[in-house]
């Protein structure tokens, strides 16, 4: 008898959240269960080593680069990850007293990468973020993971602090 069509089941320990100090302009806490490698330019990465994810994100000081060029670029590779039969589904983050603006993009197909995430203050800082794994992407397998790694960037985005 033929065995039935099955998804892994993927669980997750609870995150425990721990704050990083950097030179950058900004700090934050993120998952014990991911690692932090910063650069000298302030772009970063966050690793999940039992996911095989990586959250690859770029800081840009708004005195340096436009705005409206960023959100440009960010649209463009946000369409370069997107077919055209796929679903985009956004949620938003405000904070306006922190002043901190922030945007989720989730693809909701078998994309290269399906989440895609924003943040600035709109005046001096923008910071800019894509997930990737290291497997063939398939969107209902990786779900669980994904939801996991938006989780962990949203409380990113709510202990984020400008400097």
């Amino acid at each position: 008898m033929p065995k039935p069509k099955g998804m892994l089941a993927m669980n997750y320990p609870l995150p425990v959240y721990k704050k990083v100090n950097t030179d950058c302009p900004f700090t934050f806490v993120f998952n014990s269960l991911s690692s932090i490698e910063v650069q000298s330019n302030c772009f970063f990465s966050m690793s999940y080593p039992s996911m095989k994810a990586k959250v690859y994100m770029s800081y840009f000081n708004l005195n340096e680069h436009k705005i409206d060029d960023l959100y440009r670029d960010f649209n463009a590779r946000l369409m370069e990850h997107t077919k055209q039969e796929a679903r985009i589904q956004e949620s938003s983050y405000e904070n306006i007293i922190q002043k901190k603006y922030g945007r989720f993009f989730e693809i909701t197909s078998n994309a290269p990468s399906n989440l895609h995430y924003l943040v600035t203050d709109q005046k001096n800082h923008f910071i800019s973020g894509v997930l990737f794994f290291s497997a063939t992407p398939n969107y209902d397998s990786l779900f669980p993971a994904i939801q996991y790694v938006k989780n962990d960037l949203r409380q990113l985005t709510e202990s984020l602090a400008w400097h």
